[in-house]
């Protein structure tokens, strides 16, 4: 239900700022999606492509780029990538990485979190 309601935030974005803006067609929409999201490539394109049905924005590509984790340790100023596995218990409970220099938990996040409607190309 995550990547669902997801898909619906987006499309409803994407279909109000192409409204704003007289569209007739949304023609592409470029996503980015951090590891850390835990959202799904697949289900979020199958999502977004099902709610535009009916829409201005039916038959739209969709591009998703998955972005990946990358933090600042507190402890010994690392900043960079770490590894994140795609274990379906991240679903349940929250994940907390680790630096890959130290071995702290006191890491904060550069990238990786977020999900972003990157680009919206449209016809009038």
């Amino acid at each position: 239900m995550h990547d669902l309601t997801m898909a619906r935030s987006i499309v409803d974005t994407v279909l109000e700022a192409a409204k704003e803006r007289g569209a007739e067609e949304v023609l592409e929409i470029d996503l980015v999606i951090g590891a850390l999201t835990l959202l799904s490539r697949e289900q979020m394109d199958f999502w977004v492509r099902e709610l535009l049905r009916g829409t201005i924005g039916e038959g739209a590509e969709v591009n998703i780029e998955q972005q990946g984790p990358e933090v600042r340790c507190k402890q010994c100023g690392y900043r960079g990538p770490v590894e994140v596995s795609d274990d379906p218990i991240y679903h349940l409970m929250a994940f907390t990485p680790t630096c890959p220099e130290c071995g702290s938990t006191e890491l904060e996040i550069v990238a990786g979190d977020e999900c972003t409607i990157r680009n919206i190309r449209a016809r009038r």
